[in-house]
């Protein structure tokens, strides 16, 4: 069995903060771990990580993880037309490729798993080589409706499984019946996300109402994700599995 480790490199939950707290404390742990046990992951950045904390994505690239597109500020590129969001996927594409220079910037993922049906066409114009934005099979006709040579890795949903009650015993017994697995995760997960949510006196009541309705925003975030994770590792290894980036999927 293969399994892919990814990782959205981004501001914490975008529709709900503006703070870099994952950034700045979270993708260390992650890291750490990744060290610990030798293995690499595919790391989709937004461009203006890149702008505001050079030195975590220099680090992502000094370790030999591979870097690929996330957009430049999670925007919904759904909610562009064709030339604004490629302009925007250009743009990204473009600031990667300019600081990462020992990195072929091969892949991308749409913010929020949304990306316009055109999506497959303007990677093909802009050089990439995948995409990991759909997460069913059965959606992947609507977006490539043309025969644009464009490999497609389904993110599965098996990160929720990581911080959710019962998660634990549902990923053991799910997660090694696929040749393949494609796991996603968030730098903001590493961190205790209730506590900067509840604890933030700006637009608190805004906070308060939209944390209550997306408790995956929160819960079991920090101690609980880290242990989860690294568990996860360690049992996937006993089972001989393989961690791949998703550029050697290519192959």
């Amino acid at each position: 069995m293969k399994i892919a480790l990814t990782f959205d490199i981004e501001r914490d939950i975008p529709n709900m903060l503006d703070t870099y707290f994952g950034i700045r404390f979270g993708l260390i742990k992650i890291l750490k771990i990744m060290d610990e046990f030798n293995i690499k992951g595919t790391f989709f950045c937004t461009a203006n990580i890149v702008q505001r904390f050079p030195e975590y994505i220099r680090m992502i690239e000094l370790k030999n993880h591979e870097i690929a597109c996330h957009g430049f500020n999670h925007e919904r590129l759904n909610q562009l037309d064709f030339k604004g969001c490629q302009e925007k996927i250009y743009q990204s594409k473009k600031i990667l490729e300019n600081f990462c220079k020992n990195s072929e910037i091969d892949g991308f993922r749409a913010p929020y798993l949304k990306p316009p049906k055109f999506l497959f066409k303007i990677l093909n114009n802009l050089g990439f080589k995948y995409d990991s934005s759909i997460q069913s099979h059965n959606n992947l006709e609507y977006y490539q409706n043309n025969p644009y040579p464009i490999k497609e890795f389904h993110p599965s949903n098996y990160n929720i499984f990581f911080r959710f009650p019962m998660g634990n015993l549902l990923l053991k017994s799910q997660s090694f019946k696929n040749e393949s697995l494609i796991l996603y995760f968030h730098p903001w997960e590493a961190v205790n996300m209730r506590n900067f949510i509840f604890n933030n006196n700006k637009k608190i009541i805004d906070l308060f109402k939209k944390a209550i309705f997306r408790p995956d925003h929160w819960v079991n975030t920090g101690k609980t994700f880290i242990k989860r994770f690294r568990d996860f590792i360690i049992r996937s290894i006993s089972q001989k599995a393989e961690f791949v980036l998703l550029k050697q999927l290519l192959i």
